[in-house]
């Protein structure tokens, strides 16, 4: 079996494709699939630096990638509602490998009207934002939703889920053109934080109300701007650190404002299992009925896995790369 395998934690070079890779059985409770097309994400990037770990990683060699779509070609014990030919999407052990286990409570089965590589796309991403949205901060038709950045997986995700939701979208990114995408994503403002103000934009946007919800998806930067548009009794929902792990927290604002800060860690949350089924009952059929749009931007083989994640490290990307093995 071919497949993407991280060698050592030294970063992208510690990748390599390999021919000829173990086919593993599915355990009690799992289910293998036939990889048709999977889904990367900035953490399979940390993952080659050894920053971020899945469950069940084990010891390296082991293969990179945490999401996708295929064909069940086998089934373990114990395990109920999927059989071999079933089209799935689901969090996977492997994923950038032709074969990959999933476990089955975190498995879907997806429409014929739907394609494996749109499929593959959303677990991650859409997990993370229905996590955020909707089970923590909550959010309400009408509100406020500051998206920041959003041009990334997830935050293309959130702006799009906060739309569905009802809720007026601000969302940020580093240049014109990636404004210019969020717009077309549904975003009511975008904001240029390269060359605009954070702070006074959303100030003048929400006419000094601020907003009710923030997304922080990259930490000491962006959380600070994150309290400095956030309303009173609103909700600030952080899952990334990449501009840095020290975000300030003001206690005298925190306090003042009776503002409400969540941490989203997706593997280990207690709603990661809810999740799923708004997965399963909200996104796929929006996405079938036209009301989401497929952020895809490039699609790649197993050999083109490390100059995809080079551009993730680079931040040139908008919205998803996917692999098709």
């Amino acid at each position: 079996m071919k497949a993407v395998r991280i060698h050592e934690y030294s970063g992208i070079s510690g990748l390599q494709v390999v021919e000829e890779t173990e086919i593993l059985a599915p355990s009690s409770g799992e289910v293998r699939l036939v990889v048709k097309a999977a889904g990367i994400n900035n953490s399979d990037l940390q993952m080659t630096y050894g920053k971020y770990k899945r469950p069940n990683d084990g010891e390296l060699p082991h293969i990179l990638g945490q999401e996708a779509a295929g064909v069940v070609d086998a089934v373990g014990e114990k395990v109920e509602g999927f059989c071999p030919g079933m089209r799935v999407v689901g969090h996977v052990r492997g994923a950038f490998a032709e074969k990959a286990i999933a476990p089955a409570t975190e498995l879907l089965a997806i429409p014929d009207d739907i394609s494996f590589e749109v499929a593959a796309s959303l677990p991650i991403n859409y997990l993370t934002a229905i996590v955020a949205l909707i089970y923590r901060a909550k959010v309400r038709i009408g509100e406020w939703v500051l998206v920041h950045p959003g041009s990334g997986g997830v935050g293309t995700a959130a702006v799009q889920l906060a739309k569905l939701l009802g809720a007026k979208v601000i969302a940020t990114a580093g240049n014109v053109a990636k404004v210019e995408y969020l717009m077309k994503l549904g975003a009511d403002y975008g904001i240029d934080y390269s060359s605009q103000n954070i702070v006074s934009e959303v100030s003048q946007i929400t006419e000094n109300l601020g907003v009710q919800v923030a997304l922080d998806g990259a930490g000491k930067v962006t959380f600070a701007d994150c309290l400095g548009v956030i309303a009173n009794n609103g909700r600030i929902a952080c899952y990334g650190t990449t501009t840095g792990l020290d975000a300030a927290l003001p206690m005298g604002k925190l306090l003042g404002r009776n503002i409400t800060v969540y941490g989203i860690a997706l593997w280990y949350n207690s709603y990661y299992q809810a999740s799923w089924q708004t997965l399963k009952e909200l996104v796929i059929p929006a996405f079938v009925q036209g009301k989401l749009q497929s952020t895809i931007e490039q699609v790649v083989g197993l050999e083109g896995v490390s100059e995809a994640l080079s551009r993730i490290e680079q931040r040139s990307l908008m919205g998803k790369i996917v692999v098709v093995p």
